[in-house]
């Protein structure tokens, strides 16, 4: 019978702890929207608080994990006693020619990868990686977790 109710009990438990921590308010994103500057007009957002505090609540997690979902291209992988030379070069030889594009390297056992591109959405990147496909013929796009846009 414990086994029965245990994972019930576990996670009553945790909803307890958590309904008593106090609440982090995300930063509310229409509040700054709203604000008056100096010099220029004013908005005014109406809508139902539950979207306001939604809407926050997703930035606020967006903000948690250092960046939003996206894209990046990946253009070298590999693995081997060389590769993290490999991937240095491959890395330098990219940002000669795309100055303006992020370029990172990770290490992702076994291989050591080379992303380029921040990009918010499947056809940006595909748009990117048309323009590279005659310097890297085997790229492709994949998700990932990308900066904030600047």
């Amino acid at each position: 019978m414990a086994k029965k109710y245990g994972p019930v009990l576990l996670l009553l438990i945790a909803s307890a702890y958590c309904a008593s921590q106090p609440a982090q308010l995300p930063p509310d994103i229409f509040a700054q929207i709203e604000s008056k500057k100096p010099g220029q007009g004013s908005v005014t957002i109406r809508q139902d608080i539950q979207i306001r505090n939604l809407v926050n609540m997703h930035l606020s997690q967006q903000k948690r994990m250092n960046g939003i979902r996206g894209y990046r291209i990946a253009i070298y992988i590999g693995s081997g006693q060389e590769s993290n030379k490999q991937a240095d070069q491959s890395r330098a030889r990219f940002i000669s020619k795309y100055e303006e594009v992020k370029s990172y390297k990770k290490f992702e056992y076994p291989s050591y990868k080379v992303y380029v591109g921040d990009f918010r959405t499947k056809s940006e990147a595909l748009r990117f990686l048309k323009r590279i496909e005659t310097d890297y013929p085997d790229a492709f796009i994949r998700e990932d977790i990308v900066s904030f846009p600047d």
